[in-house]
């Protein structure tokens, strides 16, 4: 079976770590778990971003690397623009440089969206893109099955989260066409995404997501657990953890007030810090204001920035709960990745955190400051609540793989062709 994968999310987190967010680290499961599945014939689609889409696919893979389908005129030319990016660093100016003149000459030529032909694409195919929308060269052959992924509709339901330019999800709904499949990364997206668009339930499928068992586990090695505190400045107190892009969206205000009032309170060890990780969001200065009302809480609130991979599971495994109080999500990888790694967590009640982490977690309303500092007292002045909530949280992550994701992909594409 001939799969067409949509891979350009990849090759924009390439030179923008800003963009490696939860989507690009799905659509490079997806992309793994395809090129390993014995029924598949993977090839991938570039739309835009294709020199850098190639680049992250020969430095990921080698001479294994997936063929792309885009036309081989617009291949060389990324050849060439990755031969001159070769030796230099992906975010020093000379490569910002040779990327931004081929961007221009890309407009200037009319060349931002490739165009792909007929001849180029394999027979018998199933084109998916999962996050930006699908072509329009390829929304009019009516013999190619079409999937598109929907992670969250967000931007839609809470405009008021984001700026102008988080347009996405607007243009695929905008372009989604009767006759595509659509998959969600849960039953909570589904539910919204059918209620607000009167999309037939009988194609819209959720495949809910999973987190990597080699980068989320629990590690039990102290040394290595006190570098990585040292190393991200958090010291060897006891600590709380949260993790997310430091966004209203994410309630990560609400969190450090609740946390503050807990402060003021004596409702917490005086040792216990607030360790928040994340790249900095939308009216990130509003978060800010707010962690530096007193001095008394700012000097127990740290913040990380950005943390590498490698760093997550001794981070997960070092912190006494984890705490997402999100007001709304469409999955929701952190609560998992932490459960994977054997943290007690406090979260928000909403529909696709509940479906994650079931009762694995004390979950409590995203906007209610006494349920949240009680379920954070709880956990953390009870080892024995520590204890059940982590046995528990293992167990319920359990049920999610990244090879079962990818299965249910490869049984609906064969669906789609019938």
């Amino acid at each position: 079976m001939n799969i067409i994968l949509d891979a350009s999310p990849l090759g924009i987190g390439f030179y923008h770590r800003q963009a490696q967010t939860g989507i690009s680290r799905v659509v490079e499961q997806l992309l793994a778990g395809l090129q390993r599945a014995d029924d598949v014939e993977l090839q991938l689609a570039s739309p835009t971003h294709l020199a850098e889409t190639m680049r992250f696919a020969q430095l990921s893979f080698g001479q294994s690397a997936p063929p792309f389908v885009n036309p081989p005129g617009e291949q060389a030319l990324a050849r060439f623009e990755n031969r001159l990016l070769g030796s230099l660093a992906p975010g020093k100016l000379p490569s910002k440089l040779i990327r931004e003149l081929a961007f221009r000459l890309r407009r200037a030529t009319g060349r931002e969206m490739a165009r792909f032909d007929k001849s180029d694409l394999p027979t018998n195919a199933v084109y998916h893109s999962p996050f930006f929308p699908i072509p329009e060269s390829l929304r009019n052959r009516r013999t190619l099955p079409l999937v598109q992924t929907i992670h969250d509709l967000i931007p839609i339901r809470h405009p008021e989260w984001f700026t102008s330019g988080e347009q996405t999800v607007k243009k695929v709904l905008a372009t989604l066409s009767p006759e595509t499949w659509v998959t969600t990364v849960s039953q909570a997206t589904k539910d919204d995404f059918c209620e607000h668009t009167g999309f037939d339930p009988e194609r819209v499928v959720p495949i809910r997501l999973a987190a990597s068992s080699a980068l989320f586990y629990p590690v039990t090695d102290e040394t290595r657990k006190r570098a990585v505190r040292q190393k991200l400045g958090i010291g060897d107190e006891p600590y709380l953890l949260s993790l997310a892009t430091l966004e209203p969206r994410k309630n990560i205000a609400h969190l450090i007030r609740s946390f503050g009032r807990m402060i003021d309170g004596g409702d917490l060890p005086a040792d216990v810090r607030l360790v928040l990780v994340g790249t900095k969001g939308w009216k990130f200065n509003d978060i800010m204001a707010e962690a530096s009302k007193n001095a008394a809480l700012a000097s127990r609130l740290i913040f990380t920035g950005f943390v590498q991979d490698d760093d997550l599971a001794p981070l997960y495994s070092g912190a006494l709960a984890f705490v997402y109080p999100s007001l709304y999500e469409g999955f929701g990888l952190p609560p998992l990745e932490a459960m994977q790694c054997g943290v007690p967590i406090v979260t928000s009640d909403i529909p696709a955190l509940a479906e994650v982490v079931g009762e694995a977690a004390i979950r409590v309303p995203p906007t209610d400051t006494d349920a949240l500092c009680q379920a954070i007292g709880m956990v953390v002045n009870s080892p024995a609540v520590r204890t059940e909530l982590s046995d528990r949280g293992r167990k319920q992550a359990t049920q999610f793989s990244w090879d079962k994701f990818t299965a249910e992909h490869v049984a609906l594409y064969k669906r789609t062709v019938g």
